[in-house]
């Protein structure tokens, strides 16, 4: 027995053994090919494949431009969420800060009759 390629290649994947055994030549590999509308399928999913590319190429791809676009949502959707929670996280600080400024405001009010609230000029301000 000897494997050569198969001449027209086009038309079938592969190689081909043939054995010569009393003046007959049989395929080794027939009873595997047993099932017909199996080797149909499997031949025009081959043809399609060797025309279009399809499934050798555009497969793969897909799967890597799906699980590309998870991450990437999957980073921007974090992001988003980080940033709502430093949103929410100075809102509230800021309106803790109101309200301690309140409470200070109410408390010396109540110690000086003429008492007033007065602006600190921005050139002593450390802030700003």
């Amino acid at each position: 027995s000897h494997y050569r390629p198969i001449p027209h290649a086009s038309r079938t994947w592969g190689w081909r053994a043939d054995v010569n055994m009393l003046g007959i030549k049989y395929d080794i590999f027939k009873r595997a090919q047993s099932f017909p509308l199996l080797t149909y399928w499997w031949r025009r999913a081959a043809r399609f494949d060797k025309r279009t590319g399809m499934l050798s190429a555009g497969i793969p791809l897909g799967v890597t431009m799906v699980a590309c676009i998870t991450v990437t949502t999957i980073i921007i959707d974090r992001q988003f969420e980080l940033r709502d929670m430093r949103a929410r996280s100075i809102s509230r600080r800021e309106a803790s800060l109101e309200e301690e400024h309140q409470a200070m405001r109410e408390f010396l009010k109540g110690t000086e009759d003429e008492y007033e609230m007065k602006t600190i000029p921005d050139r002593y301000r450390m802030g700003r």
